[in-house]
């Protein structure tokens, strides 16, 4: 089946991430709409959160999304460069990050992607930075790694992202 399309409220404007959480429930990044949209297993609307804008829990395009095992979600905000973090209910917790060219961990150029690991930690795919950055669920920087180039182990423009059970991070 599908689901998605049609009336609002689940009608769709340039979906791009998406994420399942431990309930099934899936949760849609619809980046046009500026927002994310959460259905059941079975394709029906339960509800949506964020709006267009710059305050707390608004978005300038939405496109990662991932819900960690605790339920807690987290979203790119690609052009307000920062990760938004909310409750399994769509509640504004906290956000983290502000423009910039790598000169600080929080520095984003379009964050795109986004995975969590079954420790919690926050993986960003900085995409205009050529990097991933490593956070806590607090959004205090860890680690990253890549960089701009060809050769293994660097990136040009990574966008999506995924860690599977054993913790190996694909990008």
């Amino acid at each position: 089946g599908y689901f998605g399309q049609g009336e609002a409220p689940d009608a769709f404007w340039g979906p791009r991430g998406l994420a399942v959480d431990t309930q099934g429930h899936v949760f849609v990044a619809d980046t046009g709409n500026k927002r994310i949209v959460v259905f059941d297993n079975d394709g029906n609307y339960l509800t949506e959160f964020g709006t267009a804008g710059l305050g707390a829990g608004q978005f300038d395009e939405p496109v990662g999304v991932a819900v960690a095992d605790d339920g807690t979600v987290y979203v790119t905000d690609t052009w307000n460069h920062r990760i938004e973090k909310f409750s399994s209910a769509g509640r504004f917790i906290k956000a983290w990050g502000i423009f910039g060219q790598a000169d600080t961990p929080e520095s984003f150029y379009g964050p795109r992607g986004l995975a969590v690991d079954a420790e919690g930690r926050v993986y960003v795919t900085d995409t205009g930075n050529k990097r991933i950055v490593v956070f806590d669920s607090n959004g205090n920087f860890l680690t990253q790694f890549g960089g701009a180039g060809f050769d293994p182990g660097l990136f040009d423009e990574p966008v999506g992202i995924a860690i599977d059970k054993n913790g190996t991070v694909y990008v």
